[in-house]
């Protein structure tokens, strides 16, 4: 049944927000119309309803009644601005609900008003930026590999069943197809052909992402994105290939993962940077990483050029930095474009939009699972006495809690690599559109404490996420920042999480986040990275440094820089202070010799239940402190080498052949 439109009051009063938030500003010098265009005039408010009628039933409702009480309390187009934004300060002062509410309307539609763009038309706000917007044509119209189409009620029958394609499921059905293992691969997501990708960051968001893009934690304490398409985060990430360090892999090994300090995990990981084209090729240095270098240099800090999986045939530095988008120049070496494209030649077979329910267990062994396809009303069974889980550290440990399976720890010990920003304006444009998202980094306190540090990166370019998740001082405060975004130069601060948090199930058996950074070495690390990044931002000659946090009044040079952090210092991190993000999640599922505190024994299998293997960084035994897919690729390596050998030889297909009947 579609969902009952807006009503046209609270269609005006959606209009008005947008208008409230993002105005239209006098201004005597305006050469672009930046500040005379409105969030209307965008679209935003068109989109917005949209979006909303796409939220579950509770949720709009939820919404309604908010605008429908705006309404009532005089919110209306005519009134002056300054008297809107009291209005809106004192309804959230009188009701926490409203203020949550007003909030992620006021987020939703900063990023609708600077990111959203008619067919054939720049968003009007891009011309103050200098920027075209992602313009790469001519990507491959075809699809990289075929799938299935099933009708719902059949059953597949296999040696090996995938659920996920990403770092690790990808590598691993790659892999097992190789060995002769009939091998099926689940995927949540959809397989979309370069010439689709790459074009829109709201497509993008909606389209490869987990639950539609920024999604936060239970308690509201991290802002956690994941990639959901075929290729899993393989196919949306920054492309930063490194190399699980020397320290992590002694450590990981002193847990009971036997040959982890050894030349054969060396093996491993030098046999996914080979697979996946790893290079420093393709790592030109944009402004933003020059700007990083240059202060961190001045400091005295370590740095290193990222490698990158990029075809370097097909590698184009005007269009790298869409990458978070989807790669529409087919550059990016993905498990889509490498391991699973292997897979499928040897016989593999894969369905999208296949959400794995449940395992099947028969005899105390796996026998199989039971999925849900398209928007849930069919269901496909896929019957194997082998089952990898490698659909991420969220999902995972909520299939084994819907199936009941894998112990106490199920779910515990989720580390994030927690992530702060602080964005500095420079007197020139730093065209930071250009170039790869991530081409370098500063390591230099990779391991400052007990093993225990952060990374220095960049980010990707945005104007709708930049738009939303910058700090709110009002609508003209917010106008005149975004006014120098081409100026601005983002810095983030990646810190190896000792804390951890908990993925538990909601009422409807979906995944619940909780996680707060509440470690004292966590907060110290983390707070010691913003310092770090707001010293490399100075040296490098920033003119103001912006944080995140609401109501902190940006740094100008000139001023005491120490007595700008000792203020950050004192505001709680996580809501309602420091911003917090997360794109690795990592250990829901780990390896580890005992199964109180561990999910799967140091092979990978299931402590409790043979059969059962967990393929990607969900294995993670603690955190991994860099960015995670070389590792969890090499790992998922390792465990294929085990399920290779699990694997009754009768059940072995030679032509990867599957059998397919109707239930």
């Amino acid at each position: 049944m579609s969902p009952t439109p807006l009503t046209a009051a609270q269609r005006r009063t959606l209009l008005t927000l947008a208008d409230t938030f993002v105005p239209a500003l006098p201004r005597a010098h305006d050469p672009h119309g930046f500040y005379a265009s409105s969030g209307s005039a965008a679209g935003a408010h068109r989109v917005a309803e949209a979006f909303l009628l796409d939220l579950p039933h509770s949720e709009q409702e939820g919404v309604r009644r908010l605008l429908g009480v705006l309404g009532r309390v005089g919110l209306r187009p005519g009134l002056p601005l300054a008297l809107r934004e009291a209005l809106l300060r004192g309804l959230s002062r009188l009701s926490p609900e409203a203020a949550v509410g007003i909030e992620q309307l006021r987020r939703l539609l900063l990023m609708l008003a600077y990111a959203h763009t008619e067919p054939g038309q720049a968003n009007p706000f891009w011309r103050q930026f200098g920027y075209a917007g992602p313009t790469f044509s001519g990507g491959n119209t075809e699809r990289d590999v075929p799938t299935l189409t099933l009708r719902g009620g059949e059953t597949l029958e296999a040696d090996v069943v995938v659920v996920g394609s990403g770092a690790g499921g990808g590598v691993i059905a790659g892999e097992l197809s190789a060995r002769g293992l009939r091998v099926v691969v689940l995927e949540a997501g959809r397989q979309y052909a370069d010439a689709e990708l790459g074009h829109s960051e709201l497509w993008a968001y909606r389209h490869l992402y987990w639950r539609g893009g920024f999604t936060s934690t239970a308690e509201g304490n991290v802002s956690l994105i994941s990639g959901q398409t075929l290729g899993g985060g393989t196919a949306v990430n920054w492309m930063n290939c490194v190399r699980p360090p020397e320290d992590l892999r002694r450590e990981w090994a002193e847990l009971g993962l036997d040959g982890l300090d050894s030349p054969s995990f060396g093996n491993d990981v030098d046999a996914v940077m080979t697979r996946i084209s790893a290079n420093d090729r393709c790592s030109e240095l944009s402004a933003t990483h020059e700007r990083m270098l240059e202060g961190a240099q001045a400091l005295g800090y370590r740095t290193r050029r990222a490698f990158r999986n990029a075809d370097p045939t097909r590698h184009d530095p005007q269009h790298a930095g869409h990458i978070g988008f989807g790669d529409a120049t087919g550059s990016k070496q993905s498990t889509l474009k490498t391991y699973l494209k292997d897979a499928v030649g040897r016989g593999a077979r894969i369905v999208e939009g296949a959400r794995a329910q449940r395992i099947l267990i028969e005899g105390g062994q796996a026998a199989g699972l039971v999925a849900t396809l398209g928007e849930g009303q069919e269901t496909l069974t896929v019957r194997a006495p082998q089952l990898v889980l490698a659909c991420g550290a969220l999902e995972t440990p909520a299939l084994l809690l819907r199936s009941g399976v894998g112990g106490p720890a199920v779910g515990d010990f989720l580390r994030l690599h927690p992530c702060g920003a602080l964005t500095g304006v420079f007197a020139e444009d730093q065209r930071n559109w250009w170039g790869p998202t991530q081409a370098a980094l500063v390591d230099e306190f990779a391991g400052r404490r007990e093993g225990y540090g952060y990374l220095i990166e960049t980010a990707q370019y945005t104007t709708g996420l930049f738009a939303a998740a910058a700090a709110w001082g009002g609508a003209r405060a917010h106008r005149d920042l975004m006014a120098d975004h081409a100026r601005s130069v983002t810095l983030i601060h990646l810190t190896r999480d000792r804390g951890h948090g908990r993925v538990t199930l909601g009422g409807g058996g979906e995944a619940v986040v909780n996680y707060a950074l509440t470690d004292p070495l966590d907060r110290e690390n983390f707070l010691h990275g913003q310092a770090t990044v707001a010293h490399i931002l100075e040296a490098a000659g920033a003119e103001r440094i912006f944080s995140l946090v609401p109501g902190v009044r940006p740094w100008q040079r000139g001023e005491s820089l120490e007595a700008f952090l000792a203020g950050l210092r004192r505001k709680p991190i996580g809501h309602g202070g420091h911003p917090v993000f997360s794109a690795h999640q990592m250990g829901t599922a780990r390896m580890g010799r005992d199964p109180e505190t561990s999910v799967a024994d140091t092979r990978g299998e299931l402590h409790a239940l043979p059969g059962v293997w967990i393929g990607d960084a969900s294995a993670f035994p603690s955190a991994s402190g860099v960015n995670p897919m070389i590792t969890c690729m090499a790992l998922a390596r390792r465990t294929g080498r085990f399920i290779a050998r699990a694997a009754p030889e009768q059940n072995w297909g030679g032509s990867g052949a599957f059998t397919a009947r109707q239930g």
